[in-house]
């Protein structure tokens, strides 16, 4: 039989955890898995979105909204659609926006603007660290 006295094992558990408290300093300060450069570092989903569709089509700059806010390697059935790019200022009306957990998706009507016509569409967009990893887009039609 091992005895151990309690001042030993009181030394062990302190050991064992400076030991984790070391450990998970040196993943968060050396191996962060999240990009702080991103928009939406510290938002909530909806209000990423909100702040795309802002500057996309409120400002007219698509493209700098794209490359601010889609991940590099973010998947998009729509590339090019006039909100990746820059230009006069697109007139939309948002119907609804529905978000739940990391998806985000909006209903609304694009008015024709740049050679286009008018549009009907839900967006659903998927986030990941702050930025957009995906946007699917389905076309449809709104009474009104």
């Amino acid at each position: 039989m091992i005895t151990v006295s309690r001042a030993k094992l009181r030394l062990l558990s302190i050991s064992i955890g400076l030991l984790f408290t070391a450990a998970i300093y040196y993943t968060m300060h050396n191996n962060p898995r999240w990009d702080w450069s991103a928009p939406g570092v510290g938002r909530l989903p909806q209000a990423i979105v909100h702040s795309f569709l802002h500057e996309a089509y409120d400002l007219g700059r698509g493209g700098a909204a794209a490359r601010d806010y889609f991940a590099a390697d973010a998947r998009d059935n729509a590339p090019g659609a006039q909100d990746r790019r820059d230009g006069s200022p697109m007139p939309h009306k948002i119907r609804s926006i529905i978000a739940q957990g990391m998806t985000v998706a909006v209903l609304h009507r694009i008015e024709p603007v740049r050679g286009e016509a008018q549009l009907d569409v839900i967006d659903i967009f998927h986030l990941k660290d702050g930025r957009i990893a995906r946007r699917e887009r389905y076309l449809t039609w709104f009474d009104k």
